[in-house]
């Protein structure tokens, strides 16, 4: 089989189940934490693995020691293979829960580059920018999900969880993964990651006891407190809202003309950043600073470059989201291997005149931090209780962008970023001037 986009030829279509399965149905309920995403897209995400390996080799040895790794960790993120339930109506009595029936499963797509592998696999796992539909092709879909019928309640069921596994023949393969974000947060899906990977090299040398990983994870849903019934309130807004919510992330989410490229800032760099406010900010963190000038400034001087802010002298204003993980700010704190959602969105809002000027780095920082000053302050059930009702109209291109830990050296970061050939030009040119000067 080939798939529409010709970049991959299918090998196999299979489905994978918890090694030792439950033989119980389970329910997970959902927190408010997790019904704030709901009319959120799916996430994507692709690993690259290099490794000299032919299409014998990656067939009969590779992708049966994945697939078997895989079901022992399904056998502890056995939600993953379930279903979120959520219901169509205020009416229904369901409550919005992931449900894990026996014999569930996770789609797995095996699949083979049908270009040139040398120079598809450098240029997809490289830095340099490149279609984001190229990388698209290396990550399965995700269903819509369908319309469950039981009596006279209607549920609305969705899988949360696709998995491809893509060879490059003799250069490495790729792990592409499609996670709906109301299942789980970034924390929760580099868990998965870390304990799949841990169970695939354990089985290398002979180990089969994996109880002792610090990644498996915490399923309690009652260290989630919701006594203002918050969640209530965010099921009540996706209702209501869905379908409107679902045209505006179609457009967001078009990968038409988009490319996608990674760039990297060095701890010299950074230190470089963090000096430039310290007379006024002496305890700033690299977070902060690394997204006051490139998620922010950068990107506010690229539209400004670009036109797309015609007159930086209205009363214009940039609005920068990003999440902060609560897990240890609630009272008591939840374990890091919690299972689900457990991130706030923060925001802060500039004028581009202000974001533009000459001060506007130092004045970016201030916002940044007070944002999650504010956060880390103030009651958590009164920052929900605002979110349920006043978060920003527009984030830009902010949910596409993504900070990262380098591979290569501790202390760097990996940046990556997806926008249309021509803001990317622009952006990287005033990134790299900006980090000169």
């Amino acid at each position: 089989m080939q798939q529409a986009n010709t970049m991959v030829d299918v090998l196999e279509h299979c489905r994978v189940s918890p090694s030792l399965d439950l033989s119980v149905t389970k329910f997970l309920p959902l927190t408010f934490f997790d019904m704030f995403w709901l009319n959120w897209p799916s996430l994507s995400r692709v690993y690259f693995y290099e490794i000299s390996c032919s299409k014998t080799e990656f067939t009969q040895t590779i992708v049966p020691h994945l697939k078997k790794s895989l079901a022992l960790t399904l056998k502890y993120y056995y939600p993953f293979c379930g279903n979120l339930l959520i219901p169509t109506t205020l009416s229904n009595n369901t409550t919005p829960a992931l449900r894990y029936l026996e014999g569930d499963s996770v789609s797995l797509v095996i699949a083979e580059f049908s270009g040139i592998a040398s120079e598809g696999f450098k240029n997809l796992s490289g830095n340099d920018a490149r279609d984001v539909e190229e990388l698209f092709a290396l990550v399965p879909e995700l269903p819509r999900g369908s319309i469950d019928m039981a009596g006279d309640e209607t549920v609305k069921v969705s899988p949360v969880l696709s998995l491809q596994v893509t060879l490059f023949p003799d250069h490495g393969f790729s792990i592409g993964i499609r996670n709906s974000h109301v299942a789980a947060d970034g924390k929760t899906m580099y868990n998965f990651i870390r304990t799949w990977t841990s169970i695939s090299a354990k089985q290398l040398t002979g180990e089969d006891e994996f109880k002792n990983l610090d990644s498996l994870p915490f399923y309690d849903r009652s260290v989630i407190k919701d006594p203002k019934g918050i969640g209530l309130i965010f099921l009540r807004v996706y209702l209501r809202m869905a379908e409107e919510y679902s045209k505006d992330f179609d457009q967001a989410g078009d990968k038409k003309e988009m490319v996608q490229a990674t760039l990297l800032i060095n701890r010299a760099q950074i230190h470089k950043l963090k000096n430039l406010v310290s007379p006024q900010l002496p305890h700033v963190s690299t977070f902060v600073v690394v997204c006051a000038y490139v998620l922010w400034t950068c990107m506010a001087k690229a539209r400004t470059a670009l036109g797309q802010e015609m007159n930086v002298e209205e009363e214009v204003a940039e609005h920068f989201v990003f999440a902060m993980d609560a897990r240890a700010r609630l009272d008591p704190p939840v374990p890091l291997n919690y299972l689900g959602n457990a991130v706030l969105p923060c925001w802060s809002s500039l004028k581009t005149i202000e974001l533009v000027a000459e001060e506007g780095f130092g004045m970016t920082v201030k916002k940044i931090r007070s944002a999650i000053d504010e956060k880390i302050n103030n009651d958590l059930t009164t920052i929900v209780l605002i979110l349920g009702g006043a978060n920003p109209k527009s984030t830009k291109l902010f949910q596409r962008n993504l900070l990262a830990g380098s591979r290569d050296s501790e202390g760097d970061l990996e940046l990556g970023f997806c926008f249309s050939k021509d803001e990317m030009d622009a952006f990287t040119t005033i990134f790299a001037e900006g980090l000169l000067n």
